[in-house]
């Protein structure tokens, strides 16, 4: 008679199928990647996915830095004084920098719209002149003042880019947003054409 933890000799007992850990491993490294991935790689942000920025009540107590020097793509001097009497929508900005790539055509179609003829766009590097630089400058930025500088003033200094700076005609920094966002959200073309249209006596006779 067979002990009661032993089947019958003319029974099969199925061995239990061993379980297969190998998507237990590829679970574990794919979310090891991932954390890796957003933490240091800094993953590009979907156009979709990118909020318009909020401008209202986001401004700074400290005037504009108009003394700030800066150069051209070609290397000749420039001033932010340059802008002076005119909105301006200041963007900081880097090559290696891909929430600042991935904002940049919103910041280009923006800068298209009829309304904001009298906004001057300016996004500016720290980063050396070089010639990555200039082929993404030449590609993807039209309609924007590029600028190069060695420096950013206090009232721009910021802990990450891109940092993007509304400057009213009369110097004052009425809005600023640290982070990508979508440019060409109708709030943001409304509130710069309002600068724009404020901006109109004081830069009457000026250049275009």
């Amino acid at each position: 008679m067979p002990s009661p933890t032993q089947p019958a000799s003319d029974e099969t007992v199925p061995i239990p199928p061993r379980r297969d850990r190998t998507w237990l491993y590829v679970g574990v490294v794919f979310v090891a990647f991932w954390a890796f991935y957003l933490a240091v790689l800094n993953p590009r942000i979907a156009p979709e996915g990118v909020g318009a920025p909020r401008l209202e009540g986001t401004g700074l107590t400290l005037p504009a830095d108009y003394g700030w020097s800066l150069e051209g793509l070609d290397g000749k001097p420039v001033s932010l004084a340059d802008f002076r009497g005119r909105p301006i929508l200041l963007n900081l900005w880097a090559t290696w920098c891909p929430p600042c790539r991935d904002e940049m055509p919103s910041l280009v179609r923006l800068a298209a719209d009829p309304k904001l003829k009298g906004v001057a766009f300016v996004a500016v590097t720290t980063e050396t002149m070089s010639p990555a630089i200039a082929r993404f400058a030449g590609s993807e930025m039209r309609g924007l003042t590029v600028l190069r500088a060695d420096r950013v003033p206090e009232v721009f200094a910021t802990d990450g880019i891109p940092a993007t700076f509304v400057i009213a005609a009369d110097g004052k920094v009425v809005a600023s947003v640290v982070g990508s966002a979508r440019w060409d959200d109708p709030t943001v073309v409304d509130f710069l054409a309002k600068l724009a249209g404020e901006a109109v006596p004081a830069v009457a006779g000026a250049r275009p």
